[in-house]
């Protein structure tokens, strides 16, 4: 018997997420924020699995908690101090978890691991949830139309032009010729986005430019990392709440390191 496509079941997944997304960006702060705190919870169940099949015991909780507490700062309170103080209470009340119960300090660095990948990445589109419009917008635009036009253009190009490996011992169908494809189409998608805001958004072409071609290459080396990851993990897909698509980080690994480069990018050129 011919085995089915999963392509229509990607198509139904992807659009049901669209129908969720959307509108959680559209209504308002409080619906981004509580759209990518999800995520996060989400995340971290599936980072801690993974770290599990490596012969951790670890826990998604410390960054779920640490998650909640800063996504509350970020909204009420912008102070820079109260942030740093925020995570360093949470990973110490974690830390002190290995005097109370019966749990090796590996397990606790291993839980508190899960903080910095991808709970810290995820955080940046938390912070930027509660940002005014016209920054929200264009560094979402950014580092969707960026990362994802890299990401769709490096795959379709590289099936139909790809001749070299690009790194075979970690993700086998990834091609030099589909990278560069996707670097350079996903850069010119990415200015799409300006295009859409130039004149809602006071941020100079060159500066958008710059931002969205270092915003395609932190993408691939995020897919490149949640492979690794993966690979040690001995597991295809981080989990199986996306028919289609995996898990949520196998979703995400290119946006989560492209937002700190979009955001470091754009201040550097004071945009």
């Amino acid at each position: 018997m011919r085995k089915k496509s999963g392509t229509p079941v990607r198509i139904v997944t992807g659009v049901s997420l669209l129908a969720v997304f959307i509108p959680c960006m559209l209504i308002g702060p409080e619906t981004r924020l509580c759209f990518f705190y999800a995520v996060i919870w989400f995340t971290a169940r599936e980072m801690s699995d993974a770290l599990n099949h490596m012969q951790f015991e670890t826990s998604p909780w410390i960054a779920r908690i640490l998650a909640a507490v800063l996504c509350v700062l970020f909204y009420f309170r912008d102070e820079t101090v109260f942030h740093i103080s925020a995570v360093c209470i949470v990973i110490m009340l974690g830390l002190l978890a290995a005097l109370f119960r019966k749990t090796t300090m590996r397990d606790v660095l291993g839980s508190c691991i899960i903080c910095l990948y991808p709970t810290a990445f995820m955080l940046g589109y938390c912070y930027l949830s509660v940002q005014p419009d016209t920054v929200f917008w264009p560094v979402l635009l950014l580092t969707l139309f960026a990362a994802a036009g890299c990401d769709m253009f490096a795959y379709f190009c590289g099936r139909a032009f790809g001749r070299h490996k690009l790194c075979p011992s970690i993700s086998p169908h990834k091609t030099v010729e589909g990278s560069l494809f996707g670097t350079v189409l996903g850069t010119a998608l990415g200015m799409l986005a300006w295009v859409i805001l130039r004149n809602s958004a006071p941020i100079p072409w060159h500066a958008y430019l710059i931002a969205s071609f270092f915003c395609t290459i932190a993408g691939q080396l995020g897919d490149l990392c949640a492979s690794v990851i993966k690979r040690q993990a001995g597991i295809k897909d981080f989990s199986d709440m996306l028919p289609g698509h995996g898990g949520f980080i196998d979703r995400i690994d290119s946006f989560c390191f492209a937002v700190p480069v979009a955001f470091f990018v754009l201040i550097l050129f004071h945009a």
